[in-house]
Parts: structure tokens; C-alpha cells; sequence
């Protein structure tokens, strides 16, 4: 009776973990994607579609911005910006919460912002997303220097 008890128990737990970790993979995917639409959207320029892809309250700070930017700062500055970026790793994504995630990568960005060349060598990016309205939206936006 205890092994039959015990097995059920396995099976059901398995089952649990299972049904969470495809969830997990759904919620990942989302994520990703909606990383990979914002990036184009800063491909095209398009400040409508960024808007739409970032929450009003967004803060983005790079080495070139100079200091922390908000959304309008970004938009406005979208024709001085010109980059591209390679990514160097897989990106990872870490949930924080059912309706919050964290997507870091590394990657190599070339390009200029105002004219200035933007360093050509690693840095780490690190993006917070969150979910509203059923909707993945970056709220934060980080690129690190990292030593050469």
C-alpha cells in the first residue's frame, strides 16, 4: 500500500512539474519575442512600435545615453542613434514573478550615437520585462561595458 501511495505521489508531482515547466517554456518564448519585436522596432526606428512594446514608466541606461533615459528621451533621440548588435551568447531569461521576467545577454554592439563611435567590444545587457494586460513590455533597459 505504501509503494503503490508513494508511486502515486511521484507520478503526481511529476505531472505537476512537468505541466510548470512547460509553462515556464511558453513564458520564456513570450519573453523572447517580445525582446526580439522591441529590437526591431529600434532597427526601424519606429517610435510608435516602441511606445507600444515599453511601459510609459521605461527607463534605459547605456554607455553612450550618458545617464538614465526615459521613454521620450529615447524616441527623441532614435536619429542619432545607429547600431548594430551581435549577440555573443544565448540570452538567458529568469522569471521574477508570474507577471515579471529579467532577459540578460551578451553581445558586441558597433555603431554611433551623435556622431561618437560606440565602443566595439562586450557588454551585458539586462532587460526587465513585465506583463500587462496580457502583454510582455520592457520596463528597464541596461548595457554594461565589460572589461575587454
Amino acid at each position: 500500500m505504501r509503494t503503490l501511495l508513494a508511486a502515486m505521489c511521484f507520478v503526481i508531482l511529476t505531472a505537476a512539474a512537468a505541466c510548470s515547466q512547460s509553462g515556464d517554456v511558453a513564458t520564456i518564448e513570450a519573453v523572447d519575442n517580445a525582446v526580439g519585436k522591441l529590437d526591431e522596432a529600434f532597427e526601424a526606428q519606429d517610435a510608435a512600435a516602441i511606445k507600444a512594446l515599453i511601459t510609459p514608466d521605461h527607463v534605459s541606461v547605456t554607455p553612450y545615453y550618458g545617464a538614465p533615459r526615459s521613454v521620450a528621451e529615447v524616441i527623441a533621440s532614435l536619429p542619432d542613434l545607429k547600431y548594430e548588435q551581435t549577440d555573443l551568447s544565448e540570452p538567458t531569461v529568469v522569471l521574477l514573478g508570474p507577471d515579471a521576467a529579467m532577459r540578460t545577454v551578451t553581445a558586441k554592439l558597433d555603431g554611433s550615437f551623435k556622431g561618437e563611435r560606440i565602443e566595439d567590444h562586450k557588454v551585458f545587457i539586462t532587460a526587465i520585462l513585465v506583463k500587462q494586460d496580457g502583454k510582455w513590455l520592457e520596463r528597464f533597459y541596461q548595457v554594461t561595458h565589460l572589461v575587454p
